[in-house]
């Protein structure tokens, strides 16, 4: 089964139009960052929280929607293909205290995509490796092109 996701670009949220078993975001101070979690219902979402600045190891915690936000708006992800509110809700809770976090390979955003959907996905990886690839095609290209030159 193959997972597309995309980004609503819905109005401001607010947690009225949150459903228990929706994979949420929030951009936080960087543009290029954003911090995902499963909205659990009643105030509560559930995510990967914890950073060597707070003194606090990552793992996946539940904590109030508010602190979540830290006064940004939701945003919810969307899939046309996804696993039930009931499936999401339980998996996220399964994995309450999970400690195994990576950047790379298994972030916030892969913990709320694997909830939704089964599988561990981070279009924010994909964007920064895609990136790189490019920046070092280029580079390759560069050198290349130099030496063919100097000839």
């Amino acid at each position: 089964m193959s997972v597309k996701l995309h980004r609503s670009r819905s109005p401001r949220l607010s947690e009225a139009d949150l459903l228990p078993g929706d994979h949420i975001y929030v951009k936080r101070s960087s543009r290029f960052y954003k911090h995902h979690g499963i909205y659990m219902g009643h105030g509560k979402v559930i995510h990967v929280s914890g950073s060597v600045r707070e003194k606090v190891s990552p793992e996946v915690r539940e904590s109030d929607l508010s602190l979540f936000l830290k006064g940004k708006a939701p945003k919810k992800v969307t899939y046309h293909t996804r696993l039930p509110a009931s499936e999401t809700i339980r998996t996220a809770k399964k994995l309450l205290r999970d400690g195994s976090y990576s950047m790379v390979l298994n972030n916030c955003e892969h913990f709320a995509a694997y909830c939704a959907t089964g599988k561990k996905k981070s279009m924010q990886v994909r964007k920064i490796v895609a990136g790189l690839s490019t920046a070092a095609t280029g580079i390759v290209i560069l050198v290349l092109t130099k030496k063919v030159f100097r000839r």
